[in-house]
């Protein structure tokens, strides 16, 4: 069933012209050029998503938009302003529209196709899912030419899809060529996937940019699953997690912190904290952890999954203090997107001290980034702020030292410090831990109870108990990780 959007705007060439690329997106249109219409329209039914004119005449767009807020409080608002100047001659503002309740703000002109991003930013995975054009079997194979920039990589092996394709999927060719093996739609055919698995040595399948979104909702709610079974090992689990995480992250560095992808994020902590609250086994997959993928987006999350793991063995750990960590480690690194892009490629030793101290803003520079955002608390930003911070005074951006530093924020640092030995230096967990071990002025930026208890991450945690229940002279916190 197509999702109703509700058009009101006072241009009958704009509102056929959206109407039409709207209708060609699946949506159910309902169009109206007038204020009075429009709450007539929202009385008698109801609309997925309010395209609204703020100039509207004959009850005004901010009218209309009382009117919503006081009878249809949840509804999505896009507010379409004509131009910049509203906003510059103080006409209105931003902030007045957001509390009046628009959902979005849209500054005309802008390409008719930007109502397309502007809604299914918005939609569930209920919604995507029943705004699909679906087709029994599979659509022919398209070759097309698109630029690589446009597209996402996802290994082969780690592509999942609903009965009904929910995006176009391709293979590369070469260079700017594809081939469109499934379209959005279609009945997901493994055989045809395996196909080019098992016969043509594919290791890789890409998708728009623009369907990231559903990447990451789709496989956040596979996730959800797998990490509630018994049955599925808990291997699977963390590269479920990671891949929904990689996705995730390289969303959000592209889109920016608009509020749904902030409560996308929410959903991918949600199942971070679900994975090392429920699943015993995890310090078996965090002691073999093999796959060393030097990007920024594998890096986040898996100083994420080592942080997380290291408060769960406190004992004032919760759900609170998991999910606002694993939040802060997706974005910790945010501020370096308003780096040069050569510092990006280099390593912290190979930098000089001029672009070093430039390096060392990233964290100021990603607070900046969420300052606005009310969906993110303030416990977030402080961990980002703090998380190059050292317990011996040596970190940066204050060199704050010992209590000064927040203790999750420690936590993140040490995480991030171990994930890098591990990546930089190829070596698999249990030897990256021997390695921070015996470096005494590594282990001095850390507060010792954090120490102690990153090394009970990789031990059985039921010998913790079992440890944890003999008389306190004959405990021994066992160190000795093989």
């Amino acid at each position: 069933m197509a999702l109703k959007v509700l058009l009101v705007d006072p241009n009958e060439e704009w509102l056929q012209s959206a109407s039409k690329f709207l209708i060609e997106q699946f949506y159910e249109i309902k169009k109206v050029n007038n204020g009075k219409d429009a709450q007539l329209a929202l009385y008698n039914d109801k609309f997925f998503a309010v395209i609204l004119n703020f100039d509207t005449k004959n009850h005004s767009g901010m009218q209309v938009l009382k009117f919503i807020r006081t009878n249809h409080p949840s509804q999505r608002v896009v507010m379409v302003l004509e131009g910049q100047e509203i906003l510059d001659k103080g006409r209105t503002s931003e902030e007045k529209l957001k509390k009046m309740g628009a959902t979005e703000i849209a500054v005309k002109p802008f390409e008719i196709e930007h109502l397309k991003d502007l809604l299914e930013g918005h939609q569930s995975l209920g919604d995507v899912m029943s705004n699909i054009k679906r087709r029994e079997g599979q659509s022919d194979e398209v070759e097309v030419d698109t630029p690589d920039e446009e597209f996402t990589k996802v290994r082969i092996d780690d592509f999942y899809s609903a009965k009904a394709v929910l995006f176009d999927v391709y293979i590369q060719l070469r260079s700017n060529r594809y081939i469109k093996i499934l379209h959005s739609g279609d009945t997901f055919s493994k055989e045809r996937i395996d196909k080019y698995k098992n016969e043509k040595n594919v290791e890789n399948l890409y998708f728009h940019n623009s369907d990231r979104r559903k990447f990451v909702q789709y496989h956040n709610q596979l996730a959800a699953k797998l990490i509630a079974s018994k049955q599925i090992p808990a291997s699977v689990k963390v590269k479920m997690v990671k891949n929904v995480a990689d996705k995730y992250i390289q969303e959000a560095f592209h889109q920016g912190m608009k509020p749904q992808v902030v409560e996308q994020g929410k959903e991918v902590c949600a199942n971070i904290f679900n994975l090392v609250e429920k699943e015993k086994d995890l310090y078996k997959v965090l002691k073999s952890y093999e796959e060393l993928d030097p990007s920024a987006f594998t890096h986040a999350f898996l100083v994420s999954l080592f942080s997380t793991a290291i408060i769960k063995q406190f004992d004032w750990q919760s759900r609170t203090t998991i999910e606002a960590t694993a939040m802060a480690c997706l974005f910790h690194d945010i501020g370096k997107v308003k780096l040069p892009k050569e510092l990006l490629n280099k390593q912290v030793k190979d930098m000089n001290d001029e672009e070093l101290e430039l390096y060392k803003t990233h964290p100021e520079l990603g607070v900046e980034i969420i300052e606005g955002n009310r969906l993110i608390n303030n416990s977030v930003k402080q961990i980002i702020l703090q998380h190059h911070e050292a317990f011996d005074g040596t970190g940066f951006p204050y060199g704050k030292r010992g209590s000064k530093i927040l203790t999750l924020a420690n936590i993140v640092c040490l995480a991030d410090d171990f994930v890098h030995i591990m990546v930089d230096d190829k070596l698999d967990p249990p030897a990256a831990l021997r390695k921070m071990l015996m470096n005494q002025e590594q282990v001095s930026r850390y507060n010792s109870m954090i120490v102690e208890n990153f090394i009970k991450v990789f031990v059985d945690p039921e010998k913790i108990v079992k440890e944890s229940s003999l008389p306190s002279n004959s405990r021994v916190v066992n160190k000795k990780v093989s």
